[in-house]
């Protein structure tokens, strides 16, 4: 064998030997999502971006608004049956270029925007990218307290945006108001969708934390051979991840998403539940129960029939409303279940308003019985009737791209009377 055809041997050999190993090393890092998975679906999604936008956009920030969806920012359906009050939206500012709450009177009027810039709160940035803003509550004083889907602060801001106080720590998905005015939250241990969340009490005024309940310490190791309702043992090899896990579909074990406060007010409709209980949602698992925050007792719990649920809520009637995003059955639901009977029910079943949200969404029922609905997989928000009509719809459009809505995430209602002074920007 000459040495040229054996230098040639030897060059093809290891050209085949690294393509092969290229090609395998591709294969196991789709599989099992190692390196460079993130960087190969991180260059997936912006090509997609590219093709179907004309630039890179984060994923869900753009959206596709169902067949019929007004064109327009504000559509009032059924004037008369307007629930008076203000609607609070949180969603993507095409003018501002960047996430911002805003404040509608009931006849669609923009009355006020609250710019949210997240380096503002957090100049260090988040080791798993800064995300968008997902909860929000809107204060009496004209401020809001809001959180980040991915962030790593959260804050309550002043009617210009300027932070009354910073909250460290990564504080996702819904928070609820206690009739004490406090709030309550989840904080993910280096990430929202790992094994370690504490649910989280905290004063409005000042951020300061008041007590924290460990989900794997106070709730899932105390249940003991019960702990199987979270679909675990309690000796589950649970790990903490300094930030996002790269197979999220293994390591999401839980994704808790709310927590919502049994109030003095509703529960005498409750008469199985005491005021200040919590009720809790983990999507992943399809589960939503009721906790005793004292003794940390669960008291209710059913895995279903939802699927993959946001947005638990106690409601007057004594029964427990879910957001049943039903993913990838292209239709999500409002739906009811009795505590004590367990009976389901779809109080909008009947109705023509049609809505779909693979992740995210929020409801609120408001006091003549329209409900409130967030669908941020269709970038808009509805009010519907009792019996499923649509009342008035907002549809978040997008500014270059008119057959397309960006992104919303949250929403609320409140009455004409819950502001001293309707919040306004006196720089």
């Amino acid at each position: 064998m000459s040495d040229a055809f054996a230098k040639r041997t030897f060059i093809v050999s290891a050209i085949f030997l690294t393509v092969t190993l290229a090609f395998g090393w591709g294969v196991a890092a789709q599989q099992y999502r190692i390196w460079p998975y993130p960087l190969i679906d991180a260059a997936v999604e912006a090509t997609q971006s590219l093709v179907r936008y004309g630039r890179i956009l984060p994923d869900g920030r753009r959206v596709t608004p169902p067949p019929g969806a007004a064109r327009q920012f504000m559509t009032i359906h059924d004037a008369a049956r307007i629930n008076r009050g203000f609607y609070a939206f949180v969603g993507w500012d095409g003018e501002l270029d960047s996430y911002a709450a805003w404040l509608y009177d009931s006849l669609g009027t923009r009355l006020h925007t609250w710019p949210i810039d997240y380096t503002a709160l957090d100049p260090d940035g988040s080791a798993n990218g800064v995300g968008n803003p997902h909860s929000f509550h809107v204060m009496p004083d004209g401020s809001i307290i809001v959180s980040f889907d991915r962030g790593e602060a959260m804050a309550r801001l002043d009617a210009c945006s300027k932070p009354m106080w910073i909250k460290s720590g990564i504080y996702h998905h819904q928070m609820s108001r206690a009739d004490d005015g406090t709030f309550w939250v989840w904080r993910g241990d280096g990430t929202a969708y790992g094994h370690v969340n504490d649910i989280v009490n905290f004063d409005a005024e000042t951020g300061a934390t008041i007590r924290e309940i460990s989900l794997l310490d106070d709730i899932i190791d105390k249940l003991g051979p019960s702990a199987v309702v979270f679909g675990v043992r309690p000796d589950f090899p649970f790990r903490r991840f300094e930030r996002d896990p790269p197979d999220r579909e293994k390591d999401d074990l839980f994704h808790p998403n709310d927590v919502d406060v049994l109030p003095a007010s509703l529960a005498a409709a409750f008469p199985e539940f005491e005021a200040g209980d919590l009720l809790l949602s983990f999507r992943t698992i399809s589960l939503v129960a009721v906790l005793d925050p004292d003794d940390h007792r669960l008291k209710w719990w059913a895995r279903g029939p939802w699927l993959k649920q946001h947005d638990p809520d106690f409601t007057a009637d004594g029964r427990i409303s879910v957001y049943d995003n039903n993913s990838r059955r292209e239709r999500s639901e409002i739906i009811k279940i009795d505590p004590v009977t367990r009976q389901v029910s779809n109080d909008l079943f009947a109705g023509s308003a049609k809505f779909y949200s693979r992740l995210m969404g929020t409801h609120q029922y408001l006091p003549n019985g329209n409900v409130l609905i967030v669908v941020p997989g269709e970038g808009r928000i509805i009010s519907v009737s009792r019996h499923g009509d649509y009342v008035m719809e907002f549809n978040n459009l997008s500014a270059d791209a008119p057959d397309q809505n960006e992104h919303v995430q949250n929403g609320m209602w409140v009455p004409l009377s819950y502001f001293s002074a309707v919040p306004a920007c006196h720089r």
